[in-house]
């Protein structure tokens, strides 16, 4: 009989001691995961417009990137001209967007709103965060090989053009506020046109006005939206 006691009591504790063990294995904490080191931002020179900047360069050598150190505003007639080391961009279109309004009060709302991202873009030229960004192109590289002849071949002046487009870094975000497209090459600084690798030539009479250069209106849009690139 005590020997059946003993035998009980040293099951019962047996039980006991397995389910405290068990009741402590579930309830361990699991080890923390030590999250993945995310890798650091590099800060680019061109911050947020630093994918759009390099999209339209598309790797040419005849291309460059010039930082806006001013915005000329003139507004009456709403247009904008952007003023970098080698020059100016030349007017912008105007933007007469305001003038879809319906009523007055309408336009007026919209002219307020126009007028806000002016004082955006100026402080952002102020804070260096605008980009002039220019391409030098020879259009006889695009002629078919069976329309070019040896004179069209050689560098021509007439065959010469560039496009720029005005890239805005605003609230991090990057935003396109002007193209120019089909710039006359006399309509670009000698200086601008030595930077983007054309050969010495001599200058035909141009505006001298206007160092940098100018956009044709009938190729151009003004835009103050995010790009779709």
């Amino acid at each position: 009989m005590p020997r059946m006691l003993a035998l009980a009591i040293a099951c019962i504790m047996g039980l006991t001691t397995g389910a405290e063990a068990s009741r402590r294995k579930r309830a361990a904490p699991e080890p923390q995961r030590t999250p993945l080191a995310q890798p650091a931002q590099v800060q680019d020179e061109y911050k947020s417009c630093d994918v759009h900047v390099r999209d339209f360069v598309q790797g040419r050598k005849d291309a460059t990137a010039l930082p806006v150190k001013e915005v000329k505003v003139d507004g009456l007639r709403m247009r904008l001209n952007f003023v970098h080391p080698y020059g100016e961009s030349g007017d912008t279109p105007p933007n007469l967007s305001f003038t879809r309004g319906e009523s007055v009060e309408e336009r007026r709302k919209a002219l307020n709103e126009a007028k806000q991202r002016v004082n955006a873009l100026t402080a952002a030229a102020k804070a260096g965060n605008i980009w002039y960004v220019i391409v030098l192109r020879n259009n006889n590289l695009e002629l078919p090989d069976e329309r070019r002849s040896p004179s069209s071949v050689q560098l021509d002046k007439s065959r010469l053009s560039a496009s720029a487009v005005v890239l805005a870094n605003v609230e991090n975000r990057c935003i396109t506020v002007t193209e120019f497209r089909n710039i006359p090459p006399d309509r670009v600084s000698v200086d601008l046109r030595k930077l983007l690798g054309e050969r010495d030539r001599e200058a035909a009479p141009a505006d001298t006005s206007v160092t940098g250069s100018v956009t044709d209106p009938g190729h151009s849009a003004e835009r103050l939206e995010e790009p779709n690139r």
